[in-house]
């Protein structure tokens, strides 16, 4: 793996959102949900993130705020930061408990969510949120290696926050569940860093 590489940025991004570094006073639930969309040409559909963590990741968010449970918080999450309809829903075989971090106070219990991972077939026209979403694309398994690596690279102390928040990778939780699902690969000692990474608090 070429922890060095890069990719999928022009130079005419805007600036990293200032909340990036902001932690709410609302109280995490300790439950996300994450939706894969693919198309035809087996691209996924990445956003990156307009609020901390820093990082490209599907569509994801928190389960019970408004929603009755992770289908519901699923169909919810897509509509609201892309614009589109879920048609369809499958639940994968990647998730369960991640110490990660967010933006919330820490919750029942602790720092951390029980994940659930959703692939969706979706209809409507994409219309992402300015609030939520920056830099919506589509991105094939090569160049989601290449942010991955460049994730790693992070992990390892070798990029500055400044540097990753400006020029974002794979978002650190969704590199383990992307590499489950066989879509990039990574070392399991990559793998652990970034895990530590994703599990680290918000910093200033």
């Amino acid at each position: 793996m070429d922890l060095s590489a890069k990719t999928g940025h022009d130079g005419t991004r805007p600036p990293p959102p200032t909340e990036a570094t902001t932690i709410m006073t609302k109280r995490c639930d300790n439950a996300s949900v994450g939706v894969l969309i693919t198309d035809a040409k087996t691209r996924c559909l990445m956003l990156e993130r307009a609020t901390f963590p820093p990082g490209l990741a599907p569509a994801a968010g928190h389960v019970f705020d408004d929603h009755a449970g992770y289908e519901q918080a699923a169909r919810a999450e897509v509509a609201e930061e892309l614009g589109l309809t879920v048609a369809t829903l499958e639940l994968l075989p990647v998730g369960g408990w991640r110490p990660n971090q967010c933006r919330r106070l820490p919750g029942p219990r602790g720092v951390g969510h029980q994940w659930q991972i959703y692939q969706a077939t979706t209809t409507g026209t994409l219309r992402p949120s300015a609030r939520e979403t920056r830099n919506v694309r589509w991105m094939t398994s090569v160049e989601m290696q290449r942010l991955a690596s460049w994730t790693a690279y992070y992990a390892l102390g070798r990029v500055s926050d400044h540097e990753f928040a400006e020029s974002p990778g794979i978002e650190p939780v969704w590199v383990r569940f992307l590499t489950e699902l066989g879509l990039i690969r990574m070392s399991p000692t990559d793998l652990a860093n970034v895990d530590e990474v994703a599990a680290q608090p918000v910093r200033s």
